[in-house]
């Protein structure tokens, strides 16, 4: 009877220990499109997959990449003249005409709120001169950036043999898209105007992306009709071929939190559609927790045998975690590592060392930390810590001090030489003295 107190007395206890919330996910959203993603647009997490490497068409959302590389390569107020290929581009264009003067600025609003393929065509030979050179810079950059999966033959988009990527590879490139602030503004642009040319009178150009605009469009999010327009919608590209689909990467930003989303071969629709249910799942999910931003001082470090004594330090990318919605913030740290000895020359961009991120105990990023700028090697006084400005200061004040004692030298030398002369001629007058002095006895004796 006493064990069976015992026993009961215990269960009790553990019945009534407080219970510690669980941070239940709600359930990922079914989606029309044949492939989707979603990732932390600040730090790359991937939220949601849904055959994020299937390699499909993606269509116009191809001009993410053109844009990108045009805002690598050419200035906004560049002049281009549109030569005849161009102007017989098929599929949405504005309809530049040969000889035609625009500015890259123009055609990048084109190229972004119109999705206007000729836009595509002038500015891949304005940058590399056709438009197969102008692919081969798009899959190097596209494998710069992660982008196994993806192969570009063209800079718009159009079905071609070979032109596919995947939904995870166009989120890498429209993240990286998304750091330049100039192709920010254009993705968000509703309206633009592109006033007359030598050769068209003024055009209107209006967006394609519903989700940054229209209220009026119901649209199907995960079972429920819904205006396409979005809450805090930031952006990004529309895609539709038939044999594509409809293609969108979009993305949203709220509460400090920014999630990109793209589906690939989906509806008309149903893209839009498609976006916000992940959007939504996103959000009602995830949160971003930025625990180091690109660019933060990181201190300096010592150089052993450097121009100067020590390299300057930043860190190369923002870094965190993408934390469940209910979750503390005070679970993420962060821990610095630097190299012990470093000798130069020191390279800008040079790995010195990683901030390394954790979620309570576990690592979840590592954040390299790098030099800001060059350290050459130095003079041979760097090896007892004497800078490169100092040491030139003493090499100089040597000069001088070498230049006063060669010429106190000198001085010492011809004073010597005269003087050692002066005594030779003494010498020779009082021997001639003496000479003429024994000639003078002679003759008196």
């Amino acid at each position: 009877m006493r064990k069976f107190i015992l026993i009961m007395l215990t269960i009790l206890s553990v019945l009534c220990l407080p219970v510690r919330p669980v941070m239940a996910l709600t359930e990922p959203p079914a989606i029309v499109a044949v492939g989707g993603v979603v990732i932390d647009a600040e730090l790359g997490t991937v939220l949601f997959d849904k055959y994020k490497d299937e390699k499909l068409e993606p269509a116009s959302t191809t001009k993410v990449m053109t844009a990108l590389l045009t805002l690598e390569n050419l200035e906004l107020d560049k002049k281009v003249i549109i030569d005849e290929e161009t102007s017989f581009t098929p599929g949405s264009r504005i309809y530049l005409l040969e000889g035609e003067e625009v500015t890259v600025d123009q055609l990048l609003h084109a190229l972004l709120i119109e999705s206007a393929n000729d836009a595509a065509m002038a500015l891949a030979k304005e940058i590399s001169g056709s438009v197969e050179e102008f692919a081969k810079l798009m899959n190097q950059r596209a494998k710069e950036l992660g982008a196994e999966n993806t192969n570009f033959v063209n800079p718009h988009g159009l079905h071609a043999e070979g032109h596919l990527s995947t939904a995870y590879d166009l989120a890498l490139i429209a993240r990286e898209a998304m750091k330049n602030p100039v192709f920010r503004e254009y993705v968000l642009t509703y309206q633009y105007t592109i006033p007359a040319t030598n050769k068209q009178p003024t055009r209107y150009l209006y967006n394609t992306n519903r989700l940054i605009y229209d209220g009026r469009t119901k649209v199907d999010a995960a079972g429920v009709l819904r205006p396409a327009k979005y809450e805090g919608a930031t952006g990004i590209k529309t895609g539709y071929t038939p044999e594509a689909g409809g293609c969108l990467v979009a993305s949203a930003s709220r509460d400090g939190s920014e999630f990109i989303s793209v589906v690939l071969k989906s509806t008309d629709l149903g893209r839009f559609g498609d976006s916000i249910a992940l959007l939504d799942y996103a959000f009602a999910n995830y949160k971003s927790v930025v625990a180091v931003k690109a660019g933060d001082d990181m201190g300096t470090i010592p150089v052993r045998g450097g121009a100067v004594r020590q390299a300057t330090l930043v860190l190369e990318r923002d870094g965190g975690v993408t934390l469940p919605r209910e979750a503390s913030e005070e679970i993420v740290t962060t821990k610095t590592i630097l190299e012990e000895k470093i000798k130069a020359p020191v390279t800008k961009g040079q790995k010195i060392g990683v901030v390394e991120v954790y979620e309570g105990d576990v690592l979840r990023d590592q954040v390299p930390i790098v030099a800001s700028e060059e350290v050459p090697q130095g003079t041979i006084l760097s090896y007892v810590g004497i800078e490169d400005e100092t040491a030139f200061k003493v090499f100089f004040f040597l000069k001088i001090i070498g230049a006063v004692l060669g010429a106190l030298i000198l001085i010492l030398l011809l004073y010597i030489l005269i003087r050692r002369q002066q005594i030779r001629k003494k010498k020779r007058l009082r021997q001639k003295r003496l000479m003429e002095l024994a000639k003078e006895r002679n003759v008196r004796y």
